[in-house]
């Protein structure tokens, strides 16, 4: 704990402690919960480890940074601002004079918020931004599960709880951090939404608005995914309204995009940003506290089609070891060899990732997103830069390489497996694979028709004067009415 001592802004070890227990507490019943909801009992080991893991990761991103990148990092004038505006927002003054409350600002208000709880702590607040991007990733698993219910999520979770992206770069007072929860509650809600369950709606407005006021450019491409994913929504068994309530929703989505274009536009502007991508990657490079640590990087970046292969080098692969400089690139490498081997571990998922993509449309929602970030980002020009901000595209891109497929050479169990006619033809008879593919929990197909019998046996009344019944002995008395009567004679 001497190292946390050293830094500008107080960390007390002991209140630290403190509130790491509490939010381990209430990790507890939420990790119980959702492995009842999921029947899945190793879910428990794996949450309760995952949330150790970003416990910690938020006093070790101080001690890194301290240590090994000279004090030098993003999060610092966060906590900097935050601090100096905590005690206004404790006596609820929520002005903030000079600054504006879009990006930057934003993170600054947040953690002037958490400072006027908790008091001015530097690794409480990180411990609390650490277990929001928990929170957040959560989300995305729910998102998963809702969407191949009744298969194995097993590889998802490991990669999307376990890489050490998604817990180090999140276990601070950063963008990375917040939009790690806003997305994965707006991607929750996108998957509840094209499940055909109630209240996504709701979670997609409150991550919406969250990530908005961040970094309304990764809500832009989140909810370009969702118009396009909505829009090929197979038809549900319930036909009702179903016309009225698509166009309902694509009004609702292409409103939100408007909001998310104009504030992407008002963040670019305020920041001194572009829409140009070639302007963006002349100008971060060099840019070395950007790069928390990983110092300026040339990075070459040719706009356009033409250099998108070059484009998911850059944002998925460099540095590899053959390349790697430095302690901070030779640890990005590690995670990079990882990351490729899973790429290269996942080809029968992407030979029939369009395939599907039409039967579970959340998968092309994950796709779109994960194109338009490489795309994107790969603008950056600087590997600091990248490295951290693509813990933002992990979620989605996983989900397009941990698609649940049957064991090679077996018949296929699952219907997302099947070809769009072949699928067409089991809802229409009503048929289902097994294990039996569900969309969201729901049947994909309709339910099948239960058989009503034409007529059944009625019971003769016995005469008063014939005394008492005999015991009915169905099978010693043929001419029981409960019987089946004989099958006819030609």
């Amino acid at each position: 704990m001497l190292p946390i001592l050293a830094i500008s802004i107080p960390s007390n070890p002991i209140v630290g402690l403190a509130i790491a227990g509490i939010l381990f507490g209430i990790g507890r019943p939420i990790i119980l919960r959702v492995s009842h909801a999921e029947k899945n009992p190793w879910l428990i080991r794996v949450l309760t480890i995952s949330l150790l893991l970003h416990l910690l990761a938020a006093p070790l991103q101080i001690w890194v940074v301290d240590h090994f990148y000279n004090g030098v990092a993003d999060w610092l004038r966060y906590d900097n601002q935050g601090s100096s505006l905590a005690s206004s927002y404790r006596h609820f003054d929520f002005s903030v004079p000079g600054k504006r409350l879009l990006g930057d600002g934003m993170v600054s208000a947040i953690a002037a918020c958490v400072f006027a709880l908790i008091g001015v702590n530097q690794v409480g607040a990180f411990l609390i931004f650490s277990f929001g991007a928990w929170l957040g990733l959560l989300f995305f698993y729910r998102a998963f599960s809702l969407t191949f219910a009744g298969a194995n999520h097993r590889r998802y979770a490991i990669l999307l709880f376990f890489l050490p992206s998604l817990i180090f770069w999140t276990a601070d007072v950063s963008k990375e951090a917040i939009m790690t929860l806003s997305l994965g509650l707006a991607s929750f809600g996108a998957a509840k939404i094209l499940a055909r369950r109630r209240g996504g709606f709701v979670l997609l407005i409150i991550g919406g608005a969250l990530g908005a006021v961040v970094r309304p450019n990764e809500l832009l491409l989140l909810l370009g995914g969702f118009c396009i994913a909505l829009l090929i929504l197979p038809a549900g068994p319930r036909r009702t309204l179903g016309g009225v309530r698509r166009v309902g929703s694509v009004a609702f989505l292409l409103v939100l995009l408007g909001v998310s274009i104009y504030l992407t536009e008002h963040f670019l502007r305020s920041s001194g940003g572009s829409f140009s991508l070639q302007q963006i990657s002349t100008t971060d490079k060099g840019s070395t506290a950007a790069g928390a640590g990983f110092g300026s990087s040339n990075v070459t970046y040719s706009p356009g089609p033409k250099g998108f292969f070059h484009d998911i080098y850059t944002v998925l692969l460099d540095p590899l070891g053959y390349n790697a400089h430095g302690n901070g690139e030779r640890l990005a490498s590690v995670e990079n060899l990882v990351i490729l081997g899973v790429i290269l571990s996942s080809w029968r998922q992407l030979r029939i990732l369009v395939r599907v993509s039409f039967a579970r449309p959340y998968v092309l929602l994950c796709g779109i997103y994960s194109l338009g970030f490489i795309y994107t980002f790969a603008a950056l020009g600087n590997l600091g830069l990248i490295t951290r901000e693509r813990t933002l595209l992990f979620p989605f891109l996983l989900v397009v390489l941990s698609i649940p497929l049957s064991p090679k050479g077996e018949e296929p169990q699952f219907e997302w497996e099947l070809r769009r006619g072949e699928r067409l033809r089991r809802r229409r008879a009503g048929e289902s694979a097994t294990p039996v593919p569900t969309l969201g929990g729901l049947p994909s197909g309709p339910r099948p028709r239960m058989f009503r019998p034409t007529s059944l046996p009625v019971r003769q009344p016995v005469p008063a004067s014939a005394g008492p019944a005999p015991p009915e002995d169905p099978v010693a008395d043929p001419e029981s009415p409960t019987t089946d009567p004989p099958p006819p004679t030609d």
